[in-house]
């Protein structure tokens, strides 16, 4: 998918920056300059019965698998392999954001992002990430802001 047309077509205010290939927030806090906690990680988890959901926290946080799990209403979510993450949401890991995915996925913002004014996200390819407001992230999304971040140890 095209994320650039997406976000055009849907109304959403947004800036790309370009940065060298990252899989990890903290690679992309590093690449990019920006503080870790002003980027969000986008992951994908798939639950015991099959079901995909994804929790978006900032980058100085982790999901809580159990927060998360509640949220969504089912028993168990584990990460979701790369290849399922990336069927699912049409773009790589290290560089899914929180909107414009090939399928339409449960997406929980988490508290903190959704307080601020806006984060940095995966940009759709490891090159790149994409500067958004929360607001747009819950539109374009469907998304629900949820308490699912714990500090990251």
């Amino acid at each position: 998918m095209n994320l650039t047309a997406y976000l055009k077509a849907n109304n959403a205010d947004f800036e790309f920056v370009e940065k060298s290939t990252t899989h990890h927030a903290n690679e992309a806090a590093e690449a990019t300059g920006f503080p870790l906690a002003a980027i969000a990680k986008t992951i994908v988890f798939v639950s015991d019965d099959e079901r995909l959901v994804v929790g978006v926290v900032r980058g100085d946080h982790m999901v809580s698998k159990h927060r998360l799990a509640l949220a969504a209403g089912v028993r168990r979510l584990e990460v979701a392999p790369d290849v399922i993450a990336e069927k699912a949401t049409g773009f790589p890991t290290g560089g899914i954001p929180p909107v414009g995915h090939r399928r339409r996925l449960s997406v929980y913002v988490d508290k903190q992002v959704a307080s601020m004014e806006h984060v940095w996200c995966g940009g759709g390819v490891r090159t790149r990430l994409v500067r958004l407001k929360p607001q747009d992230i819950l539109r374009l999304s469907g998304g629900t802001i949820s308490d699912i971040a714990v500090a990251q140890e």
